[in-house]
């Protein structure tokens, strides 16, 4: 059997600029292996040593370019200074893989017998970029500041039980709450920061952002940064149309850090020698989530319903390459309280339109000379963002399963600036997203039935005790057994077709020796990268 491929002009181009790409580096290697046979014919010693000082020369002027291909419909500039920030702002505390919380600004807290004080130690070495002691003065104004702009805290529900913060000598802050809360500590993972002389923020990151246009974003490394300082000199942020330009930049050696790479392309890039790759497991569901006000969705069993319509390891297969997990709910499963023991949906498409049937009643599909026309057994629309490719696809995938049992989910792509406005009016029937559910406290936000978040129309008594009894948990066996109940109650009525968790990878050039750690995002880990040796390189 013979088989063609069709290639548009786009894509025809773009794999000759690839392929000139790498016969030229290619020509590179070569006279770069003649190179090194010739240098080869020095003392051993002396070439060590001329190495040793050439490292050490460039150590002062370490510069990692990165490169940000666009692919969230959104502001270029707005998605770097998103990312940057990470590099440049900390907040008193950080959210570990498995949801317990690490030491940042702080360095360790302690929690009153009932709950309502928190009193955390600062490092005594810490500072802000301008040179001034990260106090628990500065740390309180910061704080307070960042609480009274806050209008709307539904999305950090730790911090509505907030009614004072006092400080208690140089370095330690005492927060007062009005009723106990375990979401507080992850809430906190704001950023704490001081205001310039411009009314700019002044940030405690390991870097600090010198100059930022949409077309590249400098940064500089802090060399009081309290956990030493970077190697890496300065970091230059570079924006790219495509992740296919942004790896063309690579192969050029315009970056050195490739910020994303598609799930369709990490065969291809894991096959440069001169590049690695690093993959981590992210903390954002991917879902068709339901607008549960509307019809036919109002109904608990159809949206239980749709559920066993749906073959989430084809989607993890097809559509993220198996690059991702199966999802079943909005919880973390690295969670340290996460309950494996519930094992989700079954793909069951026959019980899923025997279900749709005893409950929205039994609508015969089109036949005949009209079997390709759409299905009647049920219809809604599902809103996603245009030009967004993997949600599309994702999209598309779930489409089609539906479809196999007479449900006709229509695909309305919208401006990445009006999804938004209408997610947050809650106009429309359904809405293919990546929810956060790193913190239990973002469930929270968006289940819970008072919560200002739930765009979603979703009620359910059950599920608001459960994230009642989560919220104020005194213990670890409280708190454990309300997630417990929580999957329980989000498995019998979900308020989505919760699908996969993906991975995220990033391909980094060997000229940078990258810090990893199991389960971590390298980006996290940047300001411990160093720069390769050159007797390291000349032996690739």
């Amino acid at each position: 059997m013979n088989c063609k491929h069709r290639e548009t002009g786009a894509t025809m181009s773009g794999r000759r600029d690839l392929m000139q790409t790498l016969l030229a580096r290619l020509v590179f290697r070569r006279l770069l292996s003649t190179a090194v046979i010739g240098l080869l014919a020095y003392p051993v010693a002396s070439c060590h040593g001329q190495a040793d000082e050439v490292l050490a020369r460039n150590k002062s002027d370490v510069t990692l370019r990165i490169g940000f291909p666009q692919t969230t419909g959104q502001d270029p500039l707005r998605g770097m200074q998103q990312a940057s920030r990470l590099l440049t702002f900390e907040g008193l505390i950080g959210n570990s893989r498995d949801g317990r919380t690490a030491p940042r600004l702080a360095e360790s807290w302690t929690v009153s017998a009932d709950g309502l004080s928190w009193t955390f130690t600062l490092r005594s070495n810490a500072k802000f970029h301008d040179g001034s002691p990260v106090d628990a003065a500065s740390v309180k104004q910061s704080l307070d500041r960042s609480l009274a702009s806050l209008t709307d805290r539904g999305l950090l529900p730790g911090l509505q039980d907030i009614v004072g913060i006092e400080t208690k000598g140089p370095h330690e802050i005492v927060v007062r709450l009005s009723k106990p809360s375990t979401f507080l500590l992850g809430d906190l993972e704001m950023v704490i920061s001081k205001q310039g002389a411009n009314g700019a923020p002044i940030g405690t990151g390991p870097f600090v952002t010198t100059q930022s246009s949409p077309q590249q974003i400098t940064m500089s490394m802090f060399p009081d940064h309290y956990l030493g300082t970077p190697e890496v000199r300065q970091i230059v942020w570079k924006p790219y149309p495509t992740l296919r330009t942004a790896w063309a930049g690579m192969m050029r050696g315009e970056i050195d850090f490739l910020y994303e790479v598609s799930q369709d392309a990490v065969e291809f890039v894991q096959g440069e020698l001169s590049v690695k790759t690093f993959s981590v497991l992210r903390p954002y569901v991917f879902g068709v989530v339901f607008n549960s006000s509307r019809q036919p969705l109002r109904d608990k069993n159809v949206r239980h319903a749709l559920n066993f319509a749906v073959n989430r390891e084809t989607i993890v297969h097809q559509a993220l390459k198996g690059r991702g997990v199966v999802a079943h709910s909005p919880l973390w499963p690295a969670n340290w309280a996460y309950d494996s023991s519930f094992l989700g949906y079954s793909y069951d498409p026959g019980r899923a339109a025997a279900m749709i049937d005893r409950t929205h009643g039994h609508t015969t599909a089109n036949s005949g000379k009209h079997a390709s026309a759409r299905p009647t057994r049920l219809r809604f629309t599902c809103l996603v963002i245009e030009n967004l490719a993997l949600w599309e696809r994702m999209a598309l995938l779930v489409q089609k399963q539906l479809f196999e049992i007479g449900v006709d989910m229509k695909l309305e792509a919208v401006p990445a600036a009006q999804f938004n406005e209408r997610v947050a009016q809650g106009n429309f029937d359904a809405v293919f997203l990546e929810l956060s559910g790193f913190s239990m406290s973002r469930p929270y936000a968006f289940w819970h039935s008072a919560s200002t978040r739930n765009w979603f129309g979703y009620q359910n008594s059950d599920v608001d005790k459960s994230l009642d009894a989560i919220r104020r948990a005194l213990d670890d066996e409280s708190y454990r057994a309300g997630v417990s109940e929580l999957q329980r109650s989000l498995i019998a009525d979900p308020p989505a077709i919760f699908l996969a968790w993906g991975q995220t990878v990033r391909a980094v050039s060997d000229r940078f020796q990258v810090t990893s750690e199991p389960d971590r995002d390298i980006l996290l880990t940047l300001s411990r990268w160093r720069p390769t040796s050159p007797r390291a390189e000349a032996t690739h």
